[in-house]
């Protein structure tokens, strides 16, 4: 142990001067990284109990650390190093940090190599009060586990040997070569670094020491002989794809959905790597590698967001479906998406499948029929959607008086719509009357047991998050749920007694998928009927997740027929905007047509938000983040790479590639570069897009390294011998082969860089298939074009600019409250109070009297908290908590329904089950007082008011936020 523990107190130093530890097995030495040195000298000690501790997650917690931890973790310290910490990096370290929850070794006392490189890296953060407050709120075992480690004797030796009794991140900022008061040009610096790996990372006084993979014996062999006898593979060998893509007897045949998109709004950033860009990364990677690939999407058209967006910009619907699904393509086509075919759900083919489809369900009794209460409008002559609603919000301590059907934006409590008090129709302002109106309901738990054996099979392929909310609807039960609607817009039901309503948008809108295709080809059922020969990947955020995965598979097995159902399902969790959430109406965040507005290249946007793709939890875009990214990962490592390459061969050899005559040193690059292609090729089959790209950085980094060590522009010059002058031409040669392979594999990330290389190499633009190892690509006298410069860097002035215009607008000031109206308000509340007290005290008025006049206290109270500027969600309690001198614990831990902060991500299984058997329980007691007749509207309304708070503490519980739960209720 005292062998390996040492490594703590040299952590930080390789980290930013790339020490590493070299081993030498054999005739081959490997040269191990900090991380990988630590797992090694575990492995090496002779004792089976600390070997046993290398195994215990640790290569799952140092790669965590490595790429998740670190790019965070180094510019979060420099920040508070300088005096001025980082809030928008330390929400996100925060959320970083919610993923060791799950770390076994956090409760074993004994040092694994996990531990001690994890410890290693947030051991500055213990010792600086603004950062202890961080581990504090984030997870209080964490704390104990530092503490724990921090007091073993021979980790307290390794901390005072490299830093003595001083500051443990002033050392750390001292070795970083980082002044205490940095200049912003020297932060920039760190930050630009901080993504690096370790070992690779470069102080402001010092450069990267190349550093050799560790590579085996076979792998040295694989890479000659990739080299010397390449297979008829070449940047010559283009991706062909000609008329309509139809599944190919004998071939890999993928088909892609991605989450069609309302049409009703413009997609912002997080919407686009929710679905289409993930979706178009990976159909891309699949075309690469030889695959049938069909990618499909297009715009969701019909629903009451559809009418509800009309009767506010005064269009019919179906010119705000026209005018919105341009706006949608414009925003597609501009971020490269290579959708085979973007459609549209307003098709004569949509009502025919949709409508085929209901008569299977009919025909196999799989629909039911139930009446529901709804409003009414007698003046409009219809039954009102949520949206179409308004009233004042029966929530008491509210009374907000424009609350929705659906939600009340004063407190952001879930309503239903005939919950509230005096509630008006939209469109004419006239009180509804409520109303039953019959409705169909697929029945799921008639299906419920195929879904489960389908389930057991399918589902293991979807991602970790995917299974959870799934397991989460179907563990305590199926209910039958409605599927039509008394609306207008929409794919009209056909079946009598039912022709004036409209089916569902969250029934409607997955069959989009299959109409879109049948619009595409008339051979659609070769894809969707034809599950023997094709693999189906859906792409979506989390929110979609249960009508992809239970509604919409139901719904096809509830037919019978032979239909093609998804294979992997591959959902994304949330991407923020720096420390809140992307709103429209506010102004805050980037939308897509105004992404195009900025000038950034779109394939800058690509990167960006593929490089933090939200995978495994809630990410947050960052403006000052995305100009690192920029500037050091594209600008001077692989910008850096092509073009100092691809200018060696232009200037020192006519534009011709020179002849390479490789040595082993050569043949070791070679192995490296397969590791990696390995790594991108694994990652992007599993959607691991975030490691297939670190992949691609890691091969121009090593191709940096390479021209670096070498110096080929030195040894080429006319005064050096022939020897030196053919070993020049050769690194030379096999750098601008590397760059025909970057020119391949970063296609997916980066469409029309790709392109842009392929032309500098004077190539084809088309697509060229992906090399199973780095090969001879480009013959001995290949032509080039000159180069020219890739990325663009982006000034602190264009970063400032936009962070303040998508900054979202500033509330105004609000006036100074009206005495005369505080007091007209405190009159009415006193006068209305004794009103309320002496009905109660009547003993003869009916329990529906009193719930009047006091549904119109509350609301008058919440009328005077607004004009006072108190938050009347608080009620009572902000009156207590003022005088109590704070809010309780559990106040601090649960955000409120509004709140903007993202939730937490990681479940306890334990919690959510006992909240769903409480809303369960619940349920079912409203409904038996519903069901009763003899219950009054106020014991309903009380229960159906737990019952909604229930579900919103589940929703939190499961890592998904309250205000999201309508809209899910919507599709």
């Amino acid at each position: 142990m005292r062998k390996i523990l040492p490594v703590v107190a040299t952590s930080w130093k390789s980290v930013l001067s790339g020490t590493v530890l070299e081993v030498q097995e054999g005739n081959t030495v490997y040269t191990l990284q900090a991380n990988s040195a630590v797992l090694h000298l575990f492995w090496q000690a002779n004792d089976p109990v600390i070997q046993n501790l290398a195994s215990v997650d640790s290569e799952e917690w140092l790669q965590w650390e490595a790429t998740d931890l670190q790019p965070v973790l180094v510019p979060y310290l420099a920040s508070v190093a300088a005096g001025r910490e980082d809030k928008t990096l330390r929400n996100t370290l925060s959320q970083v940090l919610g993923s060791l929850n799950s770390a076994s070794f956090l409760n074993n006392k004994e040092v694994s190599a996990a531990s001690v490189v994890v410890f290693s890296s947030l051991l500055p953060l213990v010792h600086e009060a603004v950062s202890q407050s961080l581990l504090k709120e984030n997870n209080p075992a964490l704390v104990t586990y530092l503490s724990s480690m921090q007091d073993q004797t021979l980790i307290k030796e390794c901390i005072k040997q490299w830093c003595g009794q001083g500051s443990v991140l002033k050392t750390w900022v001292v070795n970083a070569s980082i002044p205490l008061s940095p200049s912003h040009s020297t932060l920039a610096l760190l930050r630009s670094q901080a993504a690096m790996p370790h070992g690779t990372v470069t102080s402001a006084t010092e450069q990267v020491k190349p550093v050799k993979a560790a590579i085996t014996t076979e792998q040295l062999a694989e890479a000659k002989s990739a080299w010397t006898n390449p297979s008829k593979l070449s940047c010559d060998e283009k991706v062909s794809r000609q008329g309509p893509v139809v599944p190919v007897d004998g071939e890999h045949n993928v088909l892609i959905t991605s989450a069609l998109p309302y049409v009703n709004n413009v997609p912002h950033l997080g919407n686009i790597i929710g679905c289409v860009l993930s979706a178009d990364c990976f159909a891309r990677f699949c075309r690469l590698r030889g695959d049938n690939v069909l990618y499909i999407c297009g715009t969701d058209e019909y629903g009451t967001a559809t009418e509800t967006k009309a009767l506010a910009e005064g269009l019919t619907p179906q010119q705000i479906c026209d005018k919105y699904h341009a706006i949608h393509s414009k925003v597609y086509q501009w971020f490269g998406i290579s959708f085979d075919y973007f459609g549209r759900t307003t098709t004569e083919h949509q009502t025919k499948i949709c409508q085929d489809i209901f008569w299977s369900l009919e025909k196999n009794g799989k629909i039911s029929k139930d009446s529901v209460d709804q409003l009414y409008c007698s003046k409009c002559d219809r039954f009102l959607a949520d949206r179409f609603v308004e009233g004042v919000c029966p929530y008491p301590g509210c009374g907000y008086e424009d609350a929705r059907g659906d939600q009340c934006d004063a407190c952001g409590k879930l309503i239903n719509a005939i919950e509230l008090v005096k509630p008006r129709c939209k469109l004419c302002s006239t009180s509804p009357e409520v109303r039953s109106s019959n409705h169909l309901f697929l029945d799921l738990p008639k299906i419920e047991k195929s879904l489960s054996e389908w389930l057991s099979t399918s589902s293991k392929q979807w991602t970790n998050n995917a299974k959870v909310i799934c397991d989460t609807w179907v563990r305590d039960g199926l209910k039958t749920r409605c599927i039509t609607r008394d609306l207008k817009w929409g794919t009209p039901v056909p079946l009598d007694g039912f022709k004036d309503k409209v089916f569902y948008v969250w029934f409607d809108a997955p069959i989009g998928y299959v109409s879109i295709t049948a619009n595409y080809t008339n051979e659609w059922e070769k894809w969707w009927k034809n599950p023997s020969q094709v693999n189906y990947y859906e792409f979506m955020a989390k929110d979609n997740v249960p009508f992809h995965s239970v509604v919409f598979p139901s719904t096809q097995l509830g037919t019978g027929e032979n239909w093609t159902m998804v294979n992997y399902l591959v959902a994304t969790e949330y991407l923020n905007y720096e420390d809140g959430k992307f709103s429209k109406s506010r102004g805050v965040g980037v939308f897509g047509d105004q992404a195009i507005e900025t000038g950034i290249p779109s394939d800058v946007w690509r990167f960006y938000l593929l490089y933090l793709r939200p995978e495994a939890q809630d990410t947050a875009f960052s403006w000052v983040d995305l100009q690192t990214k920029n500037n050091s990962e594209l600008l001077n490592n692989f910008g850096n790479f092509i073009h100092r390459a691809l200018s060696f061969v232009f200037k020192f050899f006519e534009a011709a590639i020179p002849e390479a005559k490789p040595d082993e040193s050569d043949f070791m690059l070679m192995a490296a570069v397969n590791q990696e292609l390995k790594h991108y090729t694994t990652a992007l089959a599993n959607n691991r897009q975030r490691d297939g790209l670190r992949a691609i950085l890691s091969i121009t980094k090593i191709g940096n390294q390479y021209i670096q060590e070498h110096e080929p522009y030195k040894l080429v010059k006319p005064n050096r011998t022939e020897k030196e002058k053919e070993r020049g031409a050769s690194v030379i040669a096999i750098a601008a082969n590397l760059v025909c392979l970057v020119s391949i594999i970063a296609d997916p990330y980066m469409p029309e860089i790709a392109k842009n290389i392929r032309g500098f190499l004077n190539l084809s633009s088309q697509q060229t298939r992906l090399p199973g190892h780095f090969c001879c690509l480009l013959p001995a006298g290949h032509k080039i074009q000159e180069p020219k410069p890739l990325i663009i860097q982006i000034d602190d002035e264009t970063v400032n600019k936009f962070k303040e215009q998508f900054a979202g607008k500033a509330p105004s000031e609000k006036k100074a409250a009206d005495p005369a109206e505080i007091a007209k308000l405190e009159a009415q509340i006193a006068e209305q109070s004794a009103k309320v007290r002496k009905l109660k005290e009547s003993g003869t008025a009916s329990k529906d009297e009193i719930l009047a006049e006091v549904t119109i206290l509350l609301s008058l109270k919440g009328q005077l908290a607004a004009l006072q500027g108190v938050d009347p969600a608080a009620g009572g309690k902000e009156k207590k908590k003022k005088k109590g001198g704070g809010a309780g614990k559990e106040q601090a831990k649960v955000p409120p329904a509004s709140s903007s902060v993202a939730p937490a991500t990681i479940v306890n299984p334990a919690e959510v089950e006992r909240l769903q058997g409480l809303v369960t329980e619940k349920g079912g007691k409203v409904r038996a007082l519903k069901g009763s007749g003899t219950a009054s509207k106020e014991e309903i309304a009380t229960e159906v008011l737990g019952l909604l708070k229930l579900k919103e503490e589940l929703a939190l519980a499961q890592g998904i936020d309250p205000s999201t739960l309508n809209a899910k209720k919507k599709k």
